[in-house]
């Protein structure tokens, strides 16, 4: 491997750790009543005009008065990326969503990008739902800042007054997703990839 390569992969491994100074992304929650008396939730990206090759975030919801259904939440395929996320043993009331393709490092596009479904077991004024640990890269391995709009919604009920989230960017401590490995490391290497075989590809070619 030459030296221009070596020195391309450490500059873009290290992109994956620096956050932009750009209008932060949004993440955002919409409920509607689902199938059997249930709450969908859909979970969406507003990008502010900047390119999102993924996100990550937790939804944690109240378990005193909601339930996510297991195995309900999924992505929107014409989001053309997958959903990867579970809900850690340790946490029984937050799900885990990391949404992005190791395949490809392309823009998504705005809008909802995967739906869980929620059974409320106990009638309340509110019974909430809010967005953590909030996160997105663009093509090339930057960390993005970004915040939740809303920050906090009522199951069933629309939005729950809270004070705005300040914007995240992905800190290098984030926990491993559901097939391991951090986060943002994932979404950097497949940047990193994607560069490394253009460019053997061009040399090649010459």
């Amino acid at each position: 491997m030459s030296i221009r390569i070596r020195l391309m992969i450490g500059a873009l491994a290290a992109l994956v750790y620096s956050a932009t100074p750009a209008a932060a992304v949004n993440m955002t929650m919409e409920a509607t009543n689902g199938e059997a008396g249930t709450i969908r939730l859909c979970v969406g990206l507003d990008s502010a005009g900047q390119k999102v090759a993924g996100t990550q975030n937790d939804l944690i919801w109240d378990s005193a008065c909601a339930n996510i259904k297991k195995d309900s939440c999924a992505a929107i395929p014409d989001s053309k990326k997958p959903l990867h996320g579970n809900v850690p043993p340790s946490l029984p009331n937050t799900y885990r969503a990391l949404v992005f393709a190791l395949d490809n490092v392309d823009p998504m596009r705005d809008g909802a990008l995967y739906c869980c479904d929620f059974e409320v077991t106990k009638k309340v004024d509110c019974c909430s739902v809010k967005l953590d640990r909030l996160g997105a890269s663009d093509p090339t391995g930057h960390a993005l800042a970004t915040t939740g709009v809303p920050p906090q919604l009522c199951l069933g009920g629309g939005s729950a007054p809270a004070a705005p989230l300040a914007p995240q960017a992905p800190a290098p401590s984030a926990a491993p997703s559901a097939g391991g490995g951090t986060p943002w490391v994932w979404i950097g290497l497949a940047a990193v990839a994607v560069v490394v075989v253009s460019v053997l590809a061009t040399r090649k070619k010459s």
